[in-house]
């Protein structure tokens, strides 16, 4: 009989966390678990030609990173869903997860019941974070935020956040437009308001200070 279980993968080298994960989702009605690995190195030369739905990895692996094994995935089956589970909680590394093609980025501190239930989401076509995390990830890009004397008018829109995304890896406006569907000058157009906000006056300038 044909299983309707999500496939699911983990990458993780802390032992006792990997079988925490391993005997729960063994017990699961809704994830498959296909095979664990302590590496990317290992992940890589176990996935032949397995559907995998959902990849649950650690980014600080030996070796190659989990932010690499998520470059890895992305490429080779762009289906499959990406969640980091880790205990970092720097900006710059959560902005390269999700750059990456990371679809969240969870805490190891979560419970298991809590990260089925984000996967689920995921599954559903969410993209799931921590409250500490969501918070790290706005502010990385609205230096603003936590300032009192901040507006409405300082808080970047979800397409201004993408255009700074694909300006900060090196895209031209051009790029920027045939990706977006839009045109040259209305890309023009949201980085005047990007500069606006950020108060700043240069493409260098945003990517030297944010």
């Amino acid at each position: 009989m044909k299983s309707d279980k999500f496939k699911l993968v983990i990458v993780e080298d802390n032992h006792i966390i990997l079988k925490a994960l391993e005997g729960y989702f063994a017990a699961s009605s809704q994830f498959e678990l296909l095979f664990t690995a302590a590496s990317t190195e290992e992940f890589i030369s176990k996935w032949k030609d397995q559907r995998i739905d959902m990849l649950l990895s650690d980014i600080g692996l030996p070796g190659k990173s989990g932010i690499e094994a998520t470059w890895y995935v992305k490429r080779k089956s762009f289906v499959t869903q990406v969640v980091m589970f880790t205990v970092f909680e720097d900006k710059e590394t959560i902005f390269q997860a999700l750059c990456a093609g990371a679809s969240g980025y969870l805490l190891k501190d979560t419970p298991l019941s809590k990260i089925e239930e984000q996967l689920l989401e995921v599954m559903d076509g969410g993209a799931v974070m921590s409250p500490q995390v969501a918070r790290m990830v706005i502010s990385y890009f609205n230096p603003f935020l936590d300032k009192k004397e901040a507006t409405e008018g300082d808080t970047l829109t979800p397409r201004e956040i993408e255009i700074i995304s694909m300006l900060q890896h090196g895209a031209s406006y051009r790029a920027v437009a045939e990706r977006l569907f839009i045109s040259v000058d209305t890309v023009k157009f949201h980085i005047r308001n990007i500069y606006s906000k950020l108060q700043i006056n240069s493409r260098s300038e945003l990517i030297s200070k944010y």
